[in-house]
């Protein structure tokens, strides 16, 4: 299965251009999402600021998207939207969002965008918000970003919250971890970068009623 995995980088970067494709479609059908209005407040090499207003005091919240996902997650539809709620709740509402590197700008690790991309973010909101400390929260490995950057440096922030983050990553921390390495094999990790739908299928594999069951679950409920 390893080598399997490992030599079919090539169907999987297929496959998410499939997908892409399927959404471009989807949206052009009108099924795309309709997002709260927001404007670009800054860009950096790596990322964008989305600001969706509300002044006069209020909290400031940072919301960090994940980078292998899109950053509409947050705001699918006005009746399912995170970022109306937090609106509605008062706090004037900014979002991480990451553009995808270029084939000559791969890599940086974790400080790129835990501590350049969010740290540069954070001093930008604060700066705007008359240098109030704004709350962090992340989704994902957008929520793991969010915990390094805040780890690195606790006294920029008011306040910080993960939803399904992984925070473990050392061989033996995690069973989810160990399987997920072990199916793909370390040549399918190494590439840059590494494939959605390799992800997505080993999580899959690896724990299918996180990722199959519930979300099965989930139709027949709705």
């Amino acid at each position: 299965m390893v080598g399997d995995f490992a030599s079919g980088t090539a169907v999987y970067v297929m496959m998410d251009a499939i997908r892409r494709a399927q959404g471009e479609a989807l949206e052009a059908l009108g099924f795309g999402p309709r997002e709260c209005p927001s404007r670009s407040l800054v860009s950096g090499r790596r990322w964008r600021l989305r600001d969706y207003g509300k002044s006069g005091g209020a909290p400031s919240l940072v919301i960090v998207a994940a980078p292998i996902k899109r950053p509409y997650i947050w705001d699918l539809a006005p009746e399912v939207s995170a970022v109306r709620y937090c609106l509605a709740q008062g706090f004037r509402v900014f979002l991480v969002e990451w553009i995808p590197p270029s084939m000559s700008d791969r890599g940086g690790g974790l400080k790129a965008y835990a501590d350049d991309g969010i740290g540069e973010a954070v001093r930008i909101v604060s700066t705007e918000t008359g240098g109030a400390k704004p709350f962090l929260i992340g989704h994902s490995l957008g929520g793991t970003l969010a915990a390094v950057h805040a780890a690195m440096h606790p006294h920029r922030l008011a306040g910080l919250v993960l939803l399904g983050t992984p925070l473990c990553f050392a061989p033996g921390s995690s069973r989810f971890r160990d399987a997920l390495v072990s199916m793909a094999g370390p040549l399918a990790w190494n590439a840059d970068p590494v494939q959605g739908s390799l992800v997505s299928q080993l999580s899959a594999l690896a724990s299918p009623g996180t990722f199959v069951r519930s979300r099965i679950e989930d139709a027949a409920c709705g």
